[in-house]
């Protein structure tokens, strides 16, 4: 059986007499044929060793790496885009559920704006409502705000996934122009 095809280098042959690691262990560790003593050891001795650090990085500078198989940069700002699309939708949204809660909470008194507020010949002048009317006038309001603001959001999203898909359609003509 040859040495290349031993699952692991042997670590008595990884340095030589003067304490630098041979040739032959610089590629066992290249190739991940030494096992977890050697590559501690031959760790160990590259954090320390100017000359046998120079040596395996010259040896790893002769591996040629491929190339990848196809861009991936218009795949990322696509990303990009839709997680930002989410965080801005995200906000929206929270920020029209605050505006929902605190209308109601004004609209029921809470801060201090009630009916019983107002002047006395005003409080008489108006019909007397039951807290069903109250109740159905808030609920129909918020309802109404509510539906705003989604339309709006909505308006908002579709008009993000309408871009997300424009660039899509222009980075496939792009490819199918290059040929890739």
């Amino acid at each position: 059986m040859t040495e290349s095809m031993a699952p692991y280098f042997d670590n008595n042959n990884l340095f030589d007499t003067a304490g630098c690691l041979t040739q032959r262990g610089l590629e066992a560790l290249r190739d991940d044929r030494l096992d977890d003593l050697g590559r501690l050891e031959a760790a160990e001795h590259l954090t320390f060793c100017d000359r046998c650090l120079a040596r395996y990085t010259a040896l790893l500078e002769t591996i040629q790496l491929s190339a990848p198989m196809r861009d991936l940069i218009p795949q990322v700002q696509a990303l990009m885009r839709l997680r930002t699309f989410r965080v801005m939708t995200n906000r929206y949204v929270s920020v029209a559920a605050a505006i929902v809660l605190a209308l109601a909470l004004w609209r029921f008194g809470l801060f201090g704006a009630t009916p019983a507020a107002a002047p006395q010949e005003m409080r008489e002048a108006r019909p007397k409502a039951s807290i069903s009317q109250l109740l159905e006038g808030a609920l129909d309001g918020a309802s109404e705000g509510l539906q705003n603001v989604l339309g709006s959001i909505q308006d908002t999203a579709l008009s993000g996934w309408a871009q997300l898909s424009d660039n899509n359609r222009q980075n496939h003509g792009q490819e199918a122009a290059t040929g890739e």
